[in-house]
């Protein structure tokens, strides 16, 4: 074993190295506990929009006459616009020109 004694910037390489380590370390397990966080957020939300989804279903179909019933059928028929997802909601699929349409104006919406 080489038992030499460490010149003082040795020592100092040394230490700065463990410590280099040390917030490398420290780095990836921030990241890892928000990468966690946020896995756990898009998780509640999710489930935030089943509930919402479920609750808003059931009322339309339990009162099909009333204002909310009949916007939110307005409002999936205005914004569904894949045919598969359309098919789930038993609308007819829409014209290319239409949907590309519609498609166009709600990507400008989400810009504003």
């Amino acid at each position: 074993m080489d038992k030499r004694k460490l010149t003082l910037e040795e020592k100092k390489a040394a230490i700065n190295e463990a410590y280099d380590k040390k917030i490398a370390q420290i780095d990836a397990q921030l990241k890892d506990i928000s990468a966690r966080e946020k896995e756990a957020e898009r998780k509640r939300d999710t489930r935030r929009k089943i509930i919402m989804g479920g609750l808003a279903g059931f009322h339309m179909e339990k009162n099909p006459r009333s204002s909310f019933a009949k916007k939110l059928a307005s409002l999936i028929d205005e914004y569904v616009i894949g045919d598969k997802e359309r098919s789930l909601f038993d609308l007819n699929p829409l014209p290319k020109t239409e949907a590309e349409i519609r498609r166009n104006k709600h990507r400008e919406e989400k810009k504003v």
